[in-house]
């Protein structure tokens, strides 16, 4: 998307920091509504399936260094 055809902001983005449901800090965004869902790293649902990918991309890139 080029600069060109976006258009331009009424007032600036907040940043907001963002907790998880359990209360600890989930992150920092920029955020327009309060509806959304922020995750620590111990309640994130993908971390597995975020792990078990990157433990396949360092094998895959393993094996083509070798």
């Amino acid at each position: 998307m080029s600069d060109i055809d976006r258009q331009t902001l009424q007032r600036a983005p907040k940043l907001v920091a963002h907790k998880c449901h359990c209360g600890d800090w989930a992150g920092f965004g920029f955020s327009t509504a309060d509806s959304q869902d922020w995750w620590c790293w111990k309640h994130y649902p993908y971390k597995t399936s975020a792990r078990l990918e990157a433990a396949e991309i360092a094998a895959a890139l393993a094996k083509t260094a070798a």
